[in-house]
Protein backbone atom coordinates (compact mmCIF):
# COMPACT_ATOMS: atom_id res chain seq x y z
CA UNK A 1 0.00 0.00 0.00
CA UNK A 2 1.52 3.35 -0.97
CA UNK A 3 1.75 6.25 1.53
CA UNK A 4 0.70 3.82 4.52
CA UNK A 5 4.60 3.97 6.12
CA UNK A 6 4.13 7.62 5.58
CA UNK A 7 0.71 7.69 7.38
CA UNK A 8 2.16 5.95 10.30
CA UNK A 9 5.15 8.03 10.38
CA UNK A 10 3.38 11.27 10.43
CA UNK A 11 0.81 9.44 13.20
CA UNK A 12 3.83 8.37 14.90
CA UNK A 13 5.44 12.05 14.64
CA UNK A 14 1.65 13.95 16.19
CA UNK A 15 1.93 11.13 19.00
CA UNK A 16 5.57 12.48 19.99
CA UNK A 17 4.56 16.42 19.77
CA UNK A 18 1.11 15.91 21.66
CA UNK A 19 3.60 14.04 24.32
CA UNK A 20 5.64 16.43 24.29
CA UNK A 21 3.48 19.19 24.41
CA UNK A 22 1.58 17.54 27.96
CA UNK A 23 5.25 17.17 29.00
CA UNK A 24 5.80 21.00 28.97
CA UNK A 25 2.25 21.86 30.03
CA UNK A 26 3.08 19.88 33.39
CA UNK A 27 6.32 21.17 33.46
CA UNK A 28 5.22 24.70 33.34
CA UNK A 29 2.14 24.02 36.32
CA UNK A 30 4.42 22.39 38.00
CA UNK A 31 6.86 25.49 38.04
CA UNK A 32 3.59 27.81 38.76
CA UNK A 33 2.99 25.36 42.07
CA UNK A 34 6.42 26.11 42.93
CA UNK A 35 6.36 29.45 42.62
CA UNK A 36 3.21 30.08 44.69
CA UNK A 37 5.01 27.82 47.42
CA UNK A 38 7.51 30.52 47.19
CA UNK A 39 4.97 33.23 47.58
CA UNK A 40 3.49 31.52 50.36
CA UNK A 41 6.31 30.70 52.65
CA UNK A 42 7.75 34.43 52.11
CA UNK A 43 4.80 36.94 52.12
CA UNK A 44 2.35 37.93 55.06
CA UNK A 45 -0.84 39.71 54.50
CA UNK A 46 -1.89 39.61 58.06
CA UNK A 47 -5.86 39.50 57.23
CA UNK A 48 -6.52 37.93 60.34
CA UNK A 49 -8.58 35.55 58.01
CA UNK A 50 -7.88 31.87 58.23
CA UNK A 51 -7.54 29.77 54.83
CA UNK A 52 -6.46 33.56 53.20
CA UNK A 53 -3.64 31.17 51.51
CA UNK A 54 -5.72 30.42 49.14
CA UNK A 55 -5.67 33.28 47.34
CA UNK A 56 -2.13 32.35 46.74
CA UNK A 57 -2.33 28.58 45.54
CA UNK A 58 -5.93 28.86 44.28
CA UNK A 59 -6.25 31.42 42.41
CA UNK A 60 -2.89 30.66 40.49
CA UNK A 61 -3.13 26.99 39.74
CA UNK A 62 -6.62 27.12 38.63
CA UNK A 63 -6.01 29.94 36.21
CA UNK A 64 -2.89 27.66 35.12
CA UNK A 65 -5.37 24.73 34.83
CA UNK A 66 -7.51 25.92 32.71
CA UNK A 67 -4.97 27.82 30.28
CA UNK A 68 -2.79 24.76 29.82
CA UNK A 69 -5.56 22.17 29.70
CA UNK A 70 -3.41 19.36 32.02
CA UNK A 71 -4.90 16.63 33.13
CA UNK A 72 -3.15 16.35 36.31
CA UNK A 73 -2.14 19.50 36.74
CA UNK A 74 -3.66 21.01 39.72
CA UNK A 75 -2.52 17.99 41.65
CA UNK A 76 1.06 18.10 40.76
CA UNK A 77 0.82 22.08 41.19
CA UNK A 78 -0.24 22.06 44.72
CA UNK A 79 2.30 19.08 45.41
CA UNK A 80 4.80 21.36 44.23
CA UNK A 81 3.49 24.01 46.57
CA UNK A 82 2.97 22.21 49.09
CA UNK A 83 6.67 20.52 49.15
CA UNK A 84 7.95 24.12 48.11
CA UNK A 85 6.22 25.67 51.04
CA UNK A 86 7.80 22.78 53.32
CA UNK A 87 11.41 22.88 52.50
CA UNK A 88 11.35 26.60 53.47
CA UNK A 89 9.26 26.41 56.60
CA UNK A 90 5.68 27.55 55.36
CA UNK A 91 2.71 26.21 57.20
CA UNK A 92 0.68 25.10 54.03
CA UNK A 93 1.88 21.65 54.14
CA UNK A 94 1.19 21.24 58.02
CA UNK A 95 3.82 18.62 57.50
CA UNK A 96 4.52 15.67 55.65
CA UNK A 97 1.55 13.48 56.88
CA UNK A 98 -0.75 16.14 55.42
CA UNK A 99 0.52 16.03 51.88
CA UNK A 100 -2.08 13.41 51.31
CA UNK A 101 -4.80 15.78 51.98
CA UNK A 102 -3.29 18.53 50.04
CA UNK A 103 -2.71 15.92 46.76
CA UNK A 104 -6.94 15.48 47.28
CA UNK A 105 -7.19 19.04 47.59
CA UNK A 106 -5.28 19.47 44.11
CA UNK A 107 -7.28 16.39 42.94
CA UNK A 108 -10.83 18.24 43.47
CA UNK A 109 -9.64 21.01 41.46
CA UNK A 110 -8.45 18.62 38.41
CA UNK A 111 -11.71 16.68 38.61
CA UNK A 112 -14.08 19.48 38.08
CA UNK A 113 -11.93 21.27 35.95
CA UNK A 114 -11.42 18.27 33.57
CA UNK A 115 -15.09 17.83 33.65
CA UNK A 116 -15.76 21.23 32.69
CA UNK A 117 -13.76 21.14 30.06
CA UNK A 118 -14.85 17.45 28.83
CA UNK A 119 -18.35 18.99 28.76
CA UNK A 120 -17.33 22.10 27.40
CA UNK A 121 -19.46 24.06 29.41
CA UNK A 122 -19.76 28.00 29.19
CA UNK A 123 -17.92 30.59 31.73
CA UNK A 124 -21.21 31.19 33.76
CA UNK A 125 -21.18 27.95 34.81
CA UNK A 126 -17.74 27.06 34.89
CA UNK A 127 -16.58 30.40 37.24
CA UNK A 128 -19.15 29.60 40.07
CA UNK A 129 -17.70 25.49 39.68
CA UNK A 130 -14.69 26.28 40.62
CA UNK A 131 -15.49 28.72 43.08
CA UNK A 132 -17.30 25.68 44.84
CA UNK A 133 -14.48 23.71 43.94
CA UNK A 134 -11.85 26.44 45.63
CA UNK A 135 -14.41 25.86 49.17
CA UNK A 136 -14.00 22.48 48.51
CA UNK A 137 -10.52 22.62 48.58
CA UNK A 138 -9.58 24.98 50.61
CA UNK A 139 -11.95 23.24 53.38
CA UNK A 140 -10.14 19.97 53.18
CA UNK A 141 -7.18 22.12 54.00
CA UNK A 142 -9.13 22.43 57.31
CA UNK A 143 -8.85 18.90 58.26
CA UNK A 144 -5.08 19.98 57.91
CA UNK A 145 -4.99 22.29 60.02
CA UNK A 146 -6.64 20.18 62.96
CA UNK A 147 -4.19 17.76 62.62
CA UNK A 148 -1.53 20.29 63.30
CA UNK A 149 -1.07 21.61 66.70
CA UNK A 150 -2.51 24.69 67.49
CA UNK A 151 -0.08 28.08 67.30
CA UNK A 152 -0.02 31.10 69.63
CA UNK A 153 -2.53 33.07 67.24
CA UNK A 154 -6.02 32.83 66.47
CA UNK A 155 -7.93 34.45 63.78
CA UNK A 156 -11.06 36.13 63.81
CA UNK A 157 -13.92 36.34 61.44
CA UNK A 158 -16.21 39.09 62.01
CA UNK A 159 -14.54 39.74 65.80
CA UNK A 160 -15.69 36.04 66.12
CA UNK A 161 -13.14 34.04 67.44
CA UNK A 162 -14.14 30.30 67.11
CA UNK A 163 -13.91 26.73 64.66
CA UNK A 164 -16.83 27.37 63.05
CA UNK A 165 -16.05 31.10 62.02
CA UNK A 166 -12.75 29.82 60.94
CA UNK A 167 -14.59 26.98 59.19
CA UNK A 168 -16.76 29.42 57.32
CA UNK A 169 -13.30 32.03 56.45
CA UNK A 170 -11.53 29.34 55.18
CA UNK A 171 -14.97 28.15 52.80
CA UNK A 172 -15.38 31.73 51.84
CA UNK A 173 -11.63 32.25 51.02
CA UNK A 174 -11.24 29.30 48.70
CA UNK A 175 -15.01 30.30 46.68
CA UNK A 176 -13.52 34.14 46.40
CA UNK A 177 -10.12 32.49 45.13
CA UNK A 178 -11.55 29.59 42.87
CA UNK A 179 -13.83 32.31 41.18
CA UNK A 180 -10.74 34.71 40.69
CA UNK A 181 -8.73 31.75 39.57
CA UNK A 182 -11.44 30.65 36.71
CA UNK A 183 -12.83 34.71 36.12
CA UNK A 184 -8.83 35.21 35.36
CA UNK A 185 -8.64 32.09 32.88
CA UNK A 186 -11.32 33.62 31.27
CA UNK A 187 -10.26 36.82 30.86
CA UNK A 188 -6.60 35.54 29.15
CA UNK A 189 -8.46 32.88 27.29
CA UNK A 190 -10.43 35.90 25.57
CA UNK A 191 -7.62 38.35 24.76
Amino acid sequence: MRGFLLTEREASLWDRLTAADQLRSLLTIGVIGILAGLFMSHVRLHLGLSGHKAFFWITPIVTARLLLRCPVGATVATLGAAFTSLALGGHFAGGVLALPVIALAGGVLDVLIGFAQRRRLAAVWVIPLLGLGGAFANLLCVFKRLAAPPGPFHHYLWAIPGFWTDLASYVLCGFFAGLAGAALARGIRRR
